[in-house]
């Protein structure tokens, strides 16, 4: 079963980035307007998130993210074990994505990215974006599967127009972009800042979520990947008891 946790996370990724880079090289050879690359690059990306999600979801959890397997963690929903698995999966999904969208655009397979991403306000926007993700994955993950698919989707679509970093909010895609020099890339310098800002948005918003929708009881990831919750005392005393813990 862990081998198709990490299968899953591995094509997901893959699969993720490829329609996040293949798009926007797209969007670059079909017109110059930036306005209409971005319009392009958020709707390929916006419904290549829902359809992985609802796809993969049952298998591992379809997290696609460092950040997201981490919070999952300390939220107690993903055992420790398989933290390394998710790591790997996705960081080398991210990467295997990125050379497959280079290599079908006919760009080299690996091309450190140019593209500039400095600035505090940058990473200010990807310590808000990430935070948003974290906490809207948070509040919807009693909903099932279609609804913290379509969450997902709208608020990453939505964060790359109202983000001055257009949204990255996860560590293994900024790492698989800095190997492509086109519209989605950015420079192996600036990935650092962005990764611990994705870092701190995904802490601050761990945090206020796990207070918050404390009550929640099912986590968003197939029980070989979760720790499960343990049954509802009979009680109706104890049950009581527990619920107001």
């Amino acid at each position: 079963m862990r081998n198709k946790i990490f299968l899953a996370e591995f094509i997901g990724c893959a699969f993720l980035v490829m329609i996040i880079v293949g798009s926007g090289i797209m969007a670059e050879n079909l017109t110059n307007d930036t306005a209409l690359m971005l319009i392009a690059n958020t709707l390929a990306t916006g419904a290549g998130l829902f359809v992985l999600i609802a796809s993969l979801a049952d298998v591992s959890g379809a997290h696609f993210n460092p950040v997201v397997t981490t919070c999952m963690f300390f939220a107690g929903k993903t055992k420790r074990k398989d933290l390394i698995n998710y790591y790997t999966a996705q960081i080398l999904g991210c990467m295997l994505g990125v050379m497959l969208a280079n290599f079908m655009f006919d760009q080299s397979i690996i091309e450190l990215s140019r593209k500039m991403r400095p600035g505090i306000n940058i990473f200010t926007a990807e310590i808000i974006a990430t935070f948003g993700l974290i906490f809207i994955i948070f509040g919807t993950i009693k909903s099932g599967k279609i609804v913290v698919a379509s969450s997902v989707g709208a608020f990453i679509s939505a964060g790359y127009w109202f983000t001055s970093s257009t949204s990255f909010a996860n560590p293994a895609v900024t790492i698989g972009r800095t190997l492509t020099d086109t519209f989605s890339g950015i420079r192996p310098i600036d990935a650092p800042g962005f990764i611990a800002a994705q870092l701190v948005g995904a802490a601050l918003a761990t945090w206020l979520a796990i207070w918050l929708f404390r009550r929640f009881a099912i986590s968003f990831c197939p029980p070989i990947a979760c720790k499960r919750t343990p049954p509802m005392p009979t009680n109706p005393v104890t049950a009581e008891i527990a619920i107001s813990k």
